[in-house]
């Protein structure tokens, strides 16, 4: 019997049933796609969405609150009537906001958050639209110049901003300037309309004109949404209200005035980088763009131009023209500002550049170190913020001169970046805390507000300032004649809110008024709090709350 070894061969197996976790791995292309996201994403923010729901309402911003409080309409509604000011896509986005808060009504948060996603959202739009026809790099910057302008920083209707109504005018636009007329374009005029009325509807037509191409003229697929849009907003307008308040609504604009400064609000609004447009005159420049980025530059800057006029000489369309400039302005800056930081502008591109730089850094030392000094001695309380603005404008000034001496643009676009970074940061730290303190009506209207059970309403007999009557909290309603009071509802008692005059002469034959809290506002004149008779303790109050 043989005892030779016989060879077998060994499988290779292994020992462990599961498998090796892998980790998640990001390819290098993927990460080159994501990486521009990721920044622009970084930029909104950094210099948008951050301390975006902080500052105070103003008495135009107060109004879409008071009416994010009330039914969805195709109104706005303040103190139980109409407020044909008001459209309905306006108030939408804040009553969405305010319902998913879950508080008991809507706050400046309501209004101001969705202001801020809007403003960010048409960024994004214009920054995507510039790296197709730029590339990445100018993308990036034309989201920088639109981002951490001061239009995007403050964002507030003082300056006669409304991102939610502007967001579908600027998104039809650029569908009109990179695309042409088509269903998209006419989708978003309809958005326009149901936000803002017929001026952004007319802004959005006088483009197709301007900008005079074939592929942007006026088609059905443009015309026939927003006719829609009109036709239907009509017949639910006529059937919820009276046909004054249709025809209120159509009229009003015609009756501002009209807005010789817009151009100088517009260009304020889009520093530090809204004086860097010139730079388009450079034909180095202008050569520098691809035939695409050539035809996406110049149509926005047809289009800022033509809102500009429009919006100067035309009652009601400054409201609308003020975003479509300043994003034109952003989308030229940002175009021109690229070719800079490439170093494929001309010597008097550059030349120009920074000299401009110069002269902003250079303003922004005096009003830093000047303005931050006394703000430091004055006010305590922003002492910290004013010392952290007066060290960074030093460098900041000091990087320009060095920039200028030693001609490299990009250092100048550092130092730029730099002042738009500091202007967020007195924003935020000095500009919005000031507001609310001292020119907002937020603390006298919390002050009412705390004597008050919430959802509990409060009656007038005359209009309050908007802004004041949004940040009692509670629902204000006005009566024309304190005699039909007791008709208003039926549960006691009644808080009223009157002037000392009002109290003082308040009729014999309505009911009597308690006086509640005294309240003093910022001129000194007196508030008055009253009840009318009735059980008005704690328990009795909440009981009745829940009743109603």
């Amino acid at each position: 019997m043989s005892a030779e070894p016989a060879a077998a061969a060994r499988s290779n197996h292994r020992l462990r049933a599961d498998k090796p976790v892998q980790g998640l791995v990001l390819s290098p292309e993927r990460a080159r796609r994501a990486a521009p996201w990721l920044i622009l994403a970084a930029l909104a923010g950094g210099f948008v969405l951050t301390g975006g729901g902080n500052l105070d309402l103003g008495p135009l911003e107060a109004r879409i609150g008071l009416s994010a409080a009330e039914p969805l309409g195709p109104f706005g509604q303040m103190y139980g009537g109409w407020e044909p000011a008001v459209w309905p896509a306006q108030v939408a986005p804040s009553a969405l906001w305010a319902w998913a808060e879950g508080g008991y009504y809507p706050a400046a948060a309501s209004v101001r958050w969705p202001s801020a996603i809007a403003g960010v959202l048409a960024g994004l739009i214009l920054a995507r639209r510039a790296g197709k026809a730029l590339g990445v790099a100018a993308s990036l910057w034309v989201g920088l110049c639109w981002f951490s302008s001061l239009a995007l920083i403050d964002r507030s209707a003082g300056a006669g901003l409304d991102l939610v109504a502007g967001l579908g005018v600027l998104a039809a636009l650029d569908r009109l300037v990179s695309r042409g007329s088509d269903g998209y374009a006419g989708l978003w005029c309809a958005l326009a309309f149901l936000a803002g009325g017929w001026p952004p509807v007319a802004l959005i037509l006088l483009a197709t004109v301007v900008i005079g191409r074939h592929e942007a003229r006026l088609t059905p697929r443009l015309l026939v949404p927003p006719l829609v849009a009109a036709a239907l907003w009509s017949a639910w307008a006529l059937r919820a209200a009276p046909a004054e308040a249709w025809a209120t609504a159509l009229t009003l604009p015609l009756t501002q005035r009209p807005a010789w400064l817009l151009p100088l609000g517009v260009l304020a609004l889009g520093l530090p980088w809204s004086p860097f447009v010139v730079l388009a005159l450079s034909r180095a420049v202008r050569e520098g763009w691809p035939a695409p980025g050539r035809t996406l530059v110049f149509g926005w800057l047809q289009v800022a131009g033509a809102s500009l006029l429009v919006g100067t000489v035309v009652p009601g369309l400054a409201a609308a023209a003020r975003l479509p400039a300043l994003a034109g302005l952003a989308v030229a800056a940002g175009a021109c500002l690229e070719r800079l930081w490439t170093g494929t502008a001309s010597r008097g591109a550059r030349t120009a550049f920074l000299a401009l730089t110069a002269a902003l850094a250079g303003l922004w030392l005096c009003l830093a170190v000047i303005g931050g000094i006394y703000v430091a001695w004055a006010v305590p309380y922003y002492r910290g913020v004013m010392i952290v603005l007066i060290v960074l404008a030093v460098p900041t000034f000091l990087l320009t001169v060095s920039a200028v001496q030693s001609a490299q643009c990009r250092h100048g676009l550092v130092a730029l970046v730099l002042v738009a970074a500091c202007l967020k940061l007195a924003h935020w730290g000095f500009y919005v805390p000031e507001w609310n303190y001292r020119f907002s009506q937020g603390p006298w209207g919390r002050a009412i507000g705390q004597w008050i059970l919430p959802r509990w309403p409060v009656y007038t007999t005359h209009a309050w300032p908007a802004d004041l009557a949004l940040a009692i909290g509670r629902p204000l309603r006005q009566v024309s004649d304190p005699q039909f009071l007791p008709y208003q509802s039926k549960i006691e008692p009644k808080f009223v809110l009157l002037l000392d005059t009002e109290f003082a002469n308040w009729p014999a034959a309505a009911p009597p008024l308690t006086p509640v809290a005294r309240f003093q506002d910022e001129r000194g004149a007196t508030r008055i709090l009253a009840r009318t008779p009735g059980d008005a303790s704690w328990h009795r109050l909440s009981q009745l709350s829940r009743e109603e």
